[in-house]
């Protein structure tokens, strides 16, 4: 009798075990913000931002079929990232144009619209917050807060920009952005 309760227990142990891996390893649920916006969206990555060891967010990639990481801007994809701190629009624009200047520069004049214009399309957010970035090739970008479209900026070389953040091989971040392309083909 003992015999079988241990058998039965080290069975039980062991399912706990294979689940709980499992639930490690399976896929993110697609949010339907994403699914509206990209058509047959695949998982591709995920990874999370550190600065100075304080977590700022963890973000997905969110693609559609044959998208190619060197050529995303010819692609329809969706970022997403998940805050963990609590930012003004105004701070996230601001943050926003120095990545995008780290990696090509962008004139003064687009750099005051620009900034601007994604204050007014990014809210305030506080951690748990959700922001979602649909890419358009030949559109450009629209917004997402929590599910509620927040705005959209009609501008591909902001787009092209502003992605290039996470995607672009000159990114600050490049484990990032290897682990958000993990999925998807270089």
């Amino acid at each position: 009798m003992k015999f079988i309760y241990r058998l039965l227990s080290g069975c039980l142990a062991l399912q706990l075990f294979t689940m709980s891996a499992f639930a490690q390893t399976a896929l993110p649920v697609l949010p339907p913000d994403v699914a509206v916006n990209v058509p047959q969206a695949e998982f591709a990555g995920k990874g999370k931002l550190t600065f100075f060891g304080l977590e700022v967010y963890e973000s997905s990639l969110w693609v559609a079929p044959n998208f190619k990481g060197l050529d995303f801007e010819k692609h329809n994809f969706a970022l997403e990232l998940h805050y963990l701190r609590n930012f003004t629009a105004v701070d996230i624009a601001k943050r926003s144009l120095e990545e995008m200047q780290r990696i090509e520069p962008v004139p003064e004049q687009k750099v005051v619209l620009w900034v601007k214009t994604l204050s007014e399309a990014f809210p305030n957010v506080k951690k748990g917050d959700r922001i979602v970035g649909v890419h358009k090739p030949g559109f450009g970008v629209t917004f997402w807060h929590n599910g509620k479209r927040s705005g959209e900026i009609r501008d591909t070389d902001f787009s092209r920009q502003f992605f290039g953040i996470w995607l672009s091989p000159k990114t600050s971040e490049p484990k990032l952005r290897l682990a958000l392309l993990g999925k998807a083909k270089l």
